[in-house]
């Protein structure tokens, strides 16, 4: 009986894990936050021998810079292509805002993107009424996205080395 409730566990343990991952390139909920509450869960109900306190301490040090670089990007690239701190703040609340509408009215995942969309759409009009030139609002938000982008994909990676170091200590192949 209790391989069941083993297996159980780590079944929903990796279950919580794969969310998290899908996560981590939608922008709600911070993926890489939800895999390491999920091995949070896993040391607390199997053990923290199973884990190994180092095997958690490099997902928190994974999860923190997953985190930190996922914001740093978006407004270095925003930076580099020149947009303003106002364009970046209007943008962030013209997509929060447009996100929670489209959540309500339709699915998560529509908001999910109107909320990408109304960013990216905050940062190119607060650009063009700064500037009066739509090439150099262009050129900021297209820095934006870069930046954003490249913040995704950091947190994707994040997202992946953490799980596969999780399974690999699960598994005992370390």
């Amino acid at each position: 009986m209790a391989e069941f409730w083993q297996g159980a566990i780590i079944f929903a343990t990796l279950f919580v894990m794969m969310i998290g991952l899908i996560f981590t390139v939608l922008p709600p909920i911070p993926g890489t936050l939800v895999i390491w509450a999920a091995a949070i869960f896993y040391g607390l109900v199997m053990g923290w021998e199973n884990l190994g306190w180092w095997i958690f301490g490099i997902l928190t040090f994974l999860m923190i810079v997953g985190l930190v670089v996922d914001v740093v990007a978006g407004h270095f690239g925003a930076k580099l292509g020149g947009a303003s701190c106002l364009a970046i703040f209007i943008g962030a609340v013209l997509g929060l805002i447009l996100g929670i509408v489209a959540s309500l009215i339709g699915t998560p995942i529509l908001g999910c993107f109107a909320g990408l969309v109304g960013m990216v759409l905050g940062v190119l009009w607060i650009e063009w009424k700064r500037k009066g030139d739509w090439d150099r609002a262009l050129r900021a938000t297209k820095g934006y996205v870069a930046g954003t982008a490249a913040g995704v994909m950091a947190r994707f990676t994040s997202g992946i080395l953490m799980l596969a170091i999780f399974l690999v200590k699960i598994y005992g192949l370390v």
